[in-house]
């Protein structure tokens, strides 16, 4: 091998890292989103069809976490959901990744004629796999690093009925944006949508 030939195959090696990265952190990111609309289907991408997950107040199949996703989804109480992703950190071996998550899920709640805030801050523990050229979830383990339950005081006065308002439903403004769910949904997603308009 010449030195040309090893430093592209380098090059494509370090390519590939870095694709590698960036497809765990947009599936990341899409199971964030699908938690905070609400929608389900938008997580099913996230995990292999044999993934488990130990949410610490359940544990199951994906099946089950979808389940209790929906669930939770449909809960009247909860009128807005915000997961922020902070720090990724990924252990990449080949075709297995372990990933380190860091967030903070806030949500607005409805009970009781009162207004709460609750915060939930934690990591996500992940063991990624990389099936058929995807990477989707394999394992979950949440970690609760601490949680609050607040009451809100008020509202943000600047923050009125005249602002652009998100929701957990198909109505929320992010659907109307032209491949916005498709392209933010999961690398998969991405890659049908890109060789359907090739």
């Amino acid at each position: 091998m010449t030195d040309m030939e090893r430093q592209l195959a380098d090059l494509a090696a370090e390519v590939t890292r870095l694709k590698d990265h960036e497809d765990i952190r947009q599936a990341i990111y899409a199971y964030a989103r699908g938690i905070d609309r609400g929608d389900a289907t938008l997580l099913d991408p996230a995990f292999h069809e044999d993934a488990e997950d130990d949410h610490g107040n359940f544990r199951g199949t994906k099946h089950d976490a979808l389940a209790a996703f929906a669930k939770s989804a449909k809960n009247p109480a909860v009128s807005s959901s915000v997961h922020h992703i902070g720090n990724i950190l990924i252990d990449l071996r080949g075709d297995v990744a372990d990933v380190e998550t860091y967030f903070m899920a806030s949500q607005r709640r409805e009970e009781d004629g009162k207004h709460w805030i609750r915060m939930r801050v934690g990591r996500y523990l992940d063991r990624f796999e990389k099936r058929d050229g995807i990477w989707r979830v394999a394992r979950r383990k949440v970690i609760d690093d601490w949680s609050s339950l607040d009451e809100l005081a008020q509202p943000a006065r600047e923050v009125g009925p005249d602002n652009n308002h998100g929701t957990r439903g198909a109505d929320d403004p992010s659907r109307a944006v032209t491949g916005f769910a498709d392209h933010h949904r999961h690398p998969e997603a991405r890659h049908r949508a890109d060789a359907s308009n090739s």
